[in-house]
C-alpha cells in the first residue's frame, strides 16, 4: 500500500485518488488476507483443531468494519481536531498511523480473537508506539510515519515465516 506514497512523492496526485485508491487498496487487502488466512487455517488447524471452526464470511464482515472505522478515525477525525500534533502535517501524520494501527488491531481481533497470530502484532504495535512522535514532529511527519509502517509490516512479515518453520519443526 505504500506505493501509493511512492508515487504521490513523484507525480502531483489528484484529491479524488486517494479515496478510490485506498478503498481499492482495502479490497484488495481484505481478499488477499482472507485468502491467506484460508491457508493459514489449515496448516494451523492441524495443530489447532479450534481454528477450522471459525467463521469466514463473519471474519471478512469485521475486517472490513475494523478498515472502515480505521479511515474514518485516521483519515477524519485525527486530522481535524486542532490540538492533535504540533501543526497540520504532524495531525496527518498521526492520523495515518491511527489509521493503520486501528485498522490492524481491528483485524487482528477478528483474525484471532486476540488469542494468536502474535506475528501480526508488529503491524499494528509500531504505527501506535510511533504516534508521540509524529505528534511532535515539525516537518516530515507523515514521511516518518511511512517508514514506521512499513517497519511494522516488515517484522510482520519476518515473523510469518518463522512461525510456520515452527509449525513445520513440530
Amino acid at each position: 500500500m505504500s506505493i501509493f506514497y511512492v508515487i504521490a512523492g513523484v507525480r502531483r496526485v489528484q484529491r479524488w485518488l486517494s479515496p478510490v485508491y485506498w478503498g481499492a487498496a482495502i479490497l484488495i487487502g481484505v481478499l488477499l488476507t482472507t485468502k491467506m488466512w484460508n491457508q493459514l487455517k489449515k496448516l494451523y488447524s492441524t495443530f489447532y483443531p479450534e481454528i477450522a471452526k471459525r467463521d469466514s464470511k463473519k471474519m471478512i464482515l469485521l475486517i472490513g468494519l475494523s478498515w472502515a472505522a480505521g479511515s474514518i478515525i485516521g483519515w477524519d477525525v485525527v486530522p481535524s481536531i486542532d490540538w492533535v500534533g504540533i501543526n497540520a502535517d504532524a495531525r496527518l501524520g498521526v492520523g495515518f498511523l491511527s489509521f493503520i494501527g486501528l485498522s490492524l488491531l481491528g483485524q487482528w481481533i477478528a483474525m484471532s480473537r486476540g488469542k494468536g497470530e502474535y506475528e501480526m502484532t508488529p503491524s499494528f504495535l509500531f504505527p501506535f508506539l510511533a504516534i508521540p512522535i509524529a505528534w511532535n514532529m515539525g516537518t516530515g511527519a507523515i514521511l516518518w510515519a511511512g517508514f514506521a509502517v512499513t517497519t511494522g509490516f516488515s517484522l510482520t512479515i519476518l515473523l510469518y515465516p518463522y512461525s510456520a518453520f515452527k509449525v513445520i519443526e513440530r
